[in-house]
């Protein structure tokens, strides 16, 4: 009886897998092959890349939002554990209080390391740290290069060209 309850999901699982597979093959049976230096070029954002993909950029953000999400997660289990506590009896509902007691105590103390290594300090000051040296601040604080795209004068950005003649037809068409 429960089996028939997933005999719709299942079919629509077998038509959607169907579906998409017949599209794969059929544009890789189907699609035209022109390759060109253009076409294989990498694409990002609507950004021709220049550059070095090692620059370093501030992880601070990363950070923040890692917080938020521990945080979140808290939210996340909140919720069935409100709905288990309601209809639970008096001997669950002690050892779900003390489970959640537990679960906070955890986030408390994932929330005083935050505070502690200042992750959500935003001024200058509040970035610095025990951790900090006058060479590290030094190194900091020093003016960064911008980060260059490539096309900032509007104009399209010219790739270098191949020794390949096919190539370079292919990539001015």
């Amino acid at each position: 009886m429960i089996a028939q309850a997933y005999i719709p999901f299942l079919v629509s699982a077998v038509v959607a897998a169907v579906i998409a597979a017949a599209m794969v093959i059929g544009s890789y049976l189907l699609g035209p092959r022109k390759p060109s230096r253009l076409k294989e070029a990498t694409y990002e954002c609507g950004m021709t890349p220049v550059g070095s993909a090692r620059e370093r950029f501030p992880v601070h953000f990363y950070l923040v939002a890692m917080g938020f999400i521990v945080f979140d997660v808290e939210l996340v289990f909140l919720y069935p554990w409100v709905v288990s506590f309601v209809q639970g009896s008096r001997a669950e509902k002690l050892f779900l209080l003390g489970e959640m007691g537990l679960f906070v105590a955890i986030l408390t103390v994932a929330y005083v390391y935050v505070v502690a290594v200042r992750v959500l300090g935003w001024s200058a000051e509040d970035a610095r740290g025990e951790w900090s040296t006058a060479a590290n601040e030094r190194r900091i604080s020093q003016r960064r290069k911008p980060i260059r795209f490539g096309n900032e004068r509007g104009e399209p950005v010219r790739l270098p060209a191949s020794s390949n003649s096919a190539d370079q037809a292919g990539a001015s068409s």
